[in-house]
């Protein structure tokens, strides 16, 4: 029999179709694009300029924390495919938390887009594996998005060896296309062998999405939105075998707990979206606490001090703590 669904706040949903675009707040976030016909309120993809180094840039240092608190854990070549541990000054919690960034899976933006988060996190006594990964236009898209994804979050257990932490209380949590990333990465335990993902090094206790994109399928059709189009490389009437791999929604069952929270004035990413996770994922048995936020726009859960974030933290401590 399956687990309830725990819902919370529920005020309201959003209606429509939705798009999805590169959210704002991050360091690395480029400035909006004109919209495409393909795509009414999508923004489309763009094109990172030049190579940031983590190593003399100081906007990879989160506000509060210091470089010395960083250990980079590097899986490829491009500067994209790396993660960052941040560990707290002196004593801190028996876990790891691991945040994937969003941004429409845009090559322009980058594990910067949620520093105030993982200070946030840090601050809290959380150690935390901030993930990057290529984007579409950039080395990413199918399968190089999804396979970065895999490797970076996989480093947690690079990190759970060095650092003596323990690599069975690791938690995923991602913002937007994050949350997509990091669902879906929750759930590679259950992927067919040879997919993308397939064999994970790490799975985690619990995973977490806010405002995120939990149910691609329905979004990739033509007329609907072209960021997810071009992650996939094509509609779901063209290359459904690859959403049914992709699309956290079809992935159910996971097998541990799961938040998800959306607010209902998200216009970037339809509310519905966490909706029909939740309704698959509690129908496969699992355990979701679900918030549907009356009012909340798409950026909120980038403030660590908005109505989204304070949720997760409340839930983690539960989970984790």
């Amino acid at each position: 029999m399956g687990l309830p669904l725990r819902r919370r706040a529920v005020l309201g949903l959003a209606l429509g179709g939705g798009a999805l675009s590169a959210c704002t707040g991050g360091p690395a976030e480029p400035a909006p694009s004109t919209t495409t016909a393909a795509s009414p309120t999508a923004t489309p993809t763009a094109t990172a300029t030049g190579t940031p180094d983590a190593a003399t840039d100081p906007s990879f240092v989160p506000t509060g924390l210091d470089a010395s608190q960083r250990t980079e854990y590097r899986f490829g070549d491009h500067h994209r495919q790396v993660s960052d541990l941040w560990l707290p000054v002196g004593g801190h919690r028996d876990a790891i938390v691991v945040v994937v960034h969003g941004g429409g899976w845009d090559a322009a933006t980058d594990r910067r887009n949620l520093n105030d988060l993982v200070a946030d996190l840090v601050g809290d006594g959380w150690p935390v594996l901030n993930a990057d990964y290529r984007g579409n236009g950039d080395g990413g898209g199918w399968t190089g998005t999804f396979t970065d994804v895999a490797t970076a979050v996989d480093m947690a257990a690079e990190a759970a060896d060095r650092q003596s932490l323990p690599a069975d209380r690791v938690c995923f949590v991602g913002h937007s296309a994050g949350g997509h990333l990091a669902m879906w990465a929750a759930a590679r335990r259950g992927l067919p062998a040879g997919a993308p993902g397939a064999d994970p090094r790490v799975v985690p206790a619990c995973a977490a999405s806010m405002a995120g994109v939990l149910h691609p399928t329905p979004l990739g059709f033509e007329g609907g939105d072209v960021n997810v189009t071009t992650l996939f490389g094509g509609t779901p009437s063209e290359v459904d075998d690859r959403y049914a791999i992709g699309d956290p929604t079809r992935r159910a069952p996971y097998g541990f707990p799961l938040f998800v929270a959306h607010g209902t004035a998200d216009l970037t990413v339809p509310s519905s979206q966490a909706e029909a996770f939740a309704g698959a994922a509690t129908g496969a048995g699992d355990a979701v606490e679900l918030h549907l936020l009356d009012g909340v726009p798409h950026e909120d859960p980038q403030d660590p001090d908005g109505r989204t974030f304070p949720l997760f933290r409340t839930w983690l401590e539960a989970t984790l703590g």
